[in-house]
């Protein structure tokens, strides 16, 4: 079944896009989709978002099943402005790198909900700080870095000549990846606690010579469009599932729920039931969201996650955990930390 956009988190065409780049190096492609729930024509679909489980899912068969350790790299390498839509274009006809990278940070969404952009523009260089959702496995949290970070380095190059950009990333040491990128990265240094690329401000103002106020509005008006559509059909569940995920505190009730939500818990029942959605299973989702970010991130051990998340005991969330995910809490673990 393919995801359904209640739980849309990045944009299909990418995966599409990512599959045809390893056909075209002779990498075998035909089961990079067992177990995502996806499938070619899906990734095809106008507006087709996949939820993070799903591409989590396609990176592990990606690395299992093709010679190519780091797919983000690829595919940023090979992203052109037609692949971001509208709001590559708006970027393209926009003044200089620093309004660029301004029109990123408003239209992300439309590209991936993975992670948010924010950028602080004191000093002498601007930080972009790449900031994850939270429950990201780190195989998709580095996917989403590398991306980012080869296309600065294609685009930095075509639109600027040298960005100068320096990279903090959040995992360790990867020789290879430096390897791979242009001397326009400058410097990249791993193992920190937060993401975020360094961009002299001097670079950040030098003109885009394909700058077009006109084209540039339009590209801007098409992207307000796209975005209003996509929060319109952030539907009553894709909301909750998201308060469910992000809340720390032990999971609630319906009652408890709808009453945040400013209605009844039967309203709220009625509502879901209409969207081919329920309170069960939008609370099971979340807590195993939850309980990855507890494993990975917080380095809870397993009876400390079935705490929290109101299981009678560590069994009971190991058989529901294995359930979702197809292994235990603590193979789930070994998988992410190989």
């Amino acid at each position: 079944m393919d995801t359904p956009q209640m739980q849309a988190s990045t944009a299909a065409r990418y995966i599409h896009s990512l599959c045809q780049l390893l056909a075209q190096a002779g990498d075998p492609v035909d089961h990079l989709l067992d177990g995502t729930g996806l499938s070619t024509e899906a990734l095809q679909s106008p507006g087709r978002y996949v939820h993070h489980d799903a591409l989590d899912r396609f990176l592990l068969n990606v690395e299992q099943q093709t010679r190519e350790k780091q797919p983000g790299v690829l595919l940023g390498h090979h992203l052109n402005i037609s692949a971001h839509g509208a709001a590559g274009y708006a970027g393209l006809t926009t003044a200089n790198a620093g309004k660029a990278i301004e029109v990123a940070i408003r239209y992300f969404p439309l590209i991936t909900s993975l992670v948010t952009l924010d950028l602080n523009r004191t000093g002498s260089c601007a930080q972009l700080q790449i900031i994850p959702a939270p429950g990201i496995s780190s195989r998709t949290e580095q996917f989403i870095l590398h991306t980012l970070l080869a296309s600065f380095d294609v685009m930095g190059r075509f639109l600027v000549g040298d960005l100068k950009l320096e990279a903090a990333l959040t995992c360790s040491e990867q020789k290879e990846l430096r390897a791979r990128l242009s001397p326009a990265i400058h410097d990249i240094v791993f193992d920190q606690p937060d993401a975020f690329f360094s961009i002299p401000e001097t670079q950040l103002e030098v003109p885009f010579a394909l700058a077009d106020q006109s084209a540039h509005e339009r590209a801007i008006e098409q992207c307000e469009r796209e975005l209003k559509s996509l929060n319109n059909q952030r539907s009553l569940a894709g909301r909750l599932l998201e308060l469910l995920t992000q809340d720390s505190a032990p999971m609630r009730n319906q009652e408890a729920i709808a009453a945040q939500l400013g209605m009844s818990s039967r309203t709220l029942h009625r509502r879901l039931q209409s969207e081919s959605a329920s309170f069960r299973d939008l609370v099971q989702t979340a807590r195993m969201t939850r309980a990855k970010h507890y494993l990975v991130n917080d380095r809870f051990s397993v009876t400390e996650t079935a705490y929290r998340l109101d299981y009678q005991d560590s069994a009971n969330f190991t058989r529901a955990f294995r359930k979702a995910t197809g292994m235990t809490p603590s193979e789930y673990l070994r998988q992410q930390n190989a």
